[in-house]
């Protein structure tokens, strides 16, 4: 390396740590102004602050947990509003037995009946079948949504929960299917375009989303040209010759999105506009998992928490050696693991081996919740 080179090289070192640094100082900012104002215990927080201050900051990075680098409860979930005095309750969601299926109900708005809660979970991406010396991380889950409105007796509203396609790939190199969009639809305006998309199919999205130069391998982006080339139309990563992540784990990276919009007349609490809270959706981005391995070919993943099931979704399994065959004694199907909605698809790593089985995104569902005044 010449001396031009190696000058050059030094000042890209010094500005990837700078960025570093002020990024650092952003998040700090940021959580310090959401700590000042939030509301917590889900009373909620006001729309301004949410839009402003809060949202923002999870659209970049959905999972923040609460104890640094220690499996908790991710922050600022809490100050999504939750209502209270609901009387009566209703899930759309599969009950086949299967976990992934979707379906759909029809719900006409009974006498006496004000206010309702509308929460949708999209259903989860599909994992990968690894092959040879690779792995294949945990789907990415589906994203989260709420929303409390108005409502008059004889609305009614179809619900549809999202549908994780049926996909056990053993072929090496296959899998990774999306996951379906849940969505609520009325004939009277009260929504617009509400949904809670599907989590993302393909390892290019995850890429894509950590912000990189180098998206065909799975690293940090400050240290692009390391970690495992993603291979297969980015069904699995090929670690057979490369080194481990540099600056990792990888963590929580956003995903999939949530969407919609409320007309002003269906706004719950408008008799005060200055503490209209639900005025907007609020929600919470789907997440592709952490991962990390070293040089050894030694790594562990968590399950990114889900909105409602923060504590029972991250599961984090490791490995040093072996096969890890998600189907069938991974899937919620054939066994017990995650069998909540918007869950991605069990985690596979190969060996050596072909044929290794992937696993199918969990279902997506509706809450509704209502109250009379």
């Amino acid at each position: 390396m010449d001396v031009l080179s190696y000058t050059a090289f030094n000042q890209q070192v010094e500005y990837q740590k700078q960025i570093r640094e002020k990024e650092a100082c952003y998040r700090t900012l940021v959580n310090e102004k959401v700590a000042q104002i939030g509301g917590g215990g889900g009373s909620g927080v006001s729309s301004i602050c949410w839009l402003c201050e809060i949202e923002p900051c999870l659209m970049w990075c959905p999972v923040q947990w609460s104890t640094n680098d220690q499996v908790s409860e991710p922050k600022f979930w809490d100050c999504i509003p939750t209502g209270d005095g609901w009387t009566n309750d209703l899930k759309v969601c599969d009950a086949t037995g299967y976990y992934r299926c979707g379906t759909n109900c029809t719900w006409c708005v009974p006498p006496g009946v004000t206010c309702a809660r509308f929460q949708l979970w999209g259903s989860g991406g599909g994992s990968g079948s690894a092959r040879s010396y690779a792995d294949s991380p945990f789907g990415s889950t589906g994203a989260y949504a709420s929303a409390i409105v108005k409502v008059t007796p004889g609305q009614c509203f179809c619900m549809c929960s999202g549908c994780a396609y049926c996909c056990y790939q053993t072929a090496g190199g296959r899998g990774r299917i999306p996951g379906c969009p849940t969505w609520v639809y009325d004939q009277h305006g009260v929504f617009c375009n509400f949904c809670a998309e599907g989590g993302d199919g393909t390892l290019l999205s995850w890429s894509g989303n950590i912000g990189k130069c180098s998206t065909w391998r799975i690293a940090t982006a400050c240290c692009p040209d390391s970690g495992g080339c993603i291979c297969e139309q980015g069904m699995h990563f090929c670690n057979s010759q490369v080194c481990a992540i540099c600056q990792g784990p990888l963590k929580f990276v956003a995903g999939s999105m949530y969407n919609g919009c409320i007309k002003c007349e269906y706004w719950a609490g408008a008799e005060d506009p200055e503490k209209v809270n639900n005025a907007i959706i609020y929600g919470i981005r789907g997440s592709w998992p952490r991962y990390c391995y070293n040089n050894s070919k030694y790594g562990w993943s968590v399950h990114p928490p889900i909105y409602g099931f923060e504590m029972c979704s991250q599961c984090c399994p490791s490995w040093s050696s072996g096969t890890c065959c998600a189907y069938p004694y991974c899937s919620s199907w054939q066994s017990s693991c995650l069998r909540v909605p918007a869950a991605g698809g069990w985690e596979t790593h190969s060996w050596g081996s072909d044929g290794v089985c992937a696993d199918a995104g969990r279902f997506g569902m509706v809450c509704l919740q209502w109250k009379c005044s």
